[in-house]
């Protein structure tokens, strides 16, 4: 699968920096140029990209953002909108785009865009798109804990209890990793008889003393078991790339 190509246009330099380093922990994007005004996006967007991260006071931008005014904010290419100021987002997501985020911007609103782009993006013709994250449901007990997809850290199981770990904090279910794994989607992966990480969450890939290890946005450091790592690099190949 090709990668998303996108632009960054931001003449705060400091926010360009902090955004450019969270895009490079995605393979599957493609840096199309970083522009700091909007004459220079113009000529950029000669040949326009997937996604534009817009900065909202883009020097010379106008107040109607009328760069691409034949379309809707559901067409490529997509529409990021990006403001320091909260009450931006409203004008932004009415007016022209895909998505709002508030600078300096947070990984996790940022991990959520870019899947939900890039469902819309790569999707069938004949699917409908939603704009919100796919839910998680687990049966506890006599209740049904429902979760955000992109807040899904990792899955640990003891016994018949599953450890769910998310960006808010952990959960513990009543459930097994054999049940749960053919309702999950693709982006979880088994790296250890006892438990599955979100791809979305990988932040890097080591080796050390011949064991792979992943670290995870929050830092946590989880080794990959010999059974699972050619079936990991297999699939690292396929969805990240």
């Amino acid at each position: 699968m090709p990668p998303l190509k996108l632009m960054v246009a931001d003449s705060d330099l400091q926010s360009c920096r902090h955004l450019l380093g969270l895009l490079s922990y995605y393979p599957n994007l493609q840096l199309q140029s970083c522009c700091h005004d909007y004459n220079e996006l113009q000529q950029q967007c000669k040949e326009p990209p997937d996604l534009i991260f817009l900065d909202m006071h883009l020097p010379g931008l106008p107040d109607e953002q009328l760069l691409f005014s034949d379309k809707t904010p559901y067409q490529p290419p997509l529409l990021i909108a990006q403001s320091h100021r909260e009450q931006d987002a409203y004008l932004a997501v009415e007016s022209y785009a895909f998505n709002f985020l508030l600078k300096p911007v947070n990984r996790l609103h940022l991990a959520r865009t870019l899947m939900n782009a890039h469902s819309l993006l790569r999707q069938q013709p004949e699917q409908s798109y939603s704009p919100y994250p796919a839910k998680l449901k687990f049966h506890n007990g006599h209740s049904i804990l429902s979760l955000d997809e992109p807040g899904v850290l990792m899955i640990q199981s003891a016994g018949n209890y599953l450890c769910i770990h998310t960006t808010d904090g952990n959960h513990v279910v009543r459930d097994t990793l054999k049940a749960i794994l053919p309702r999950l989607p693709k982006c979880f992966v088994q790296i250890h008889r006892s438990t599955l990480v979100n791809l979305h969450h990988l932040k890097q890939l080591s080796l050390q003393r011949g064991v792979y290890l992943l670290e995870l946005t929050d830092h946590s450091l989880v080794p990959v078991s010999r059974r699972f790592k050619r079936e990991l690099q297999s699939l690292l190949r396929d969805y990240l790339n």
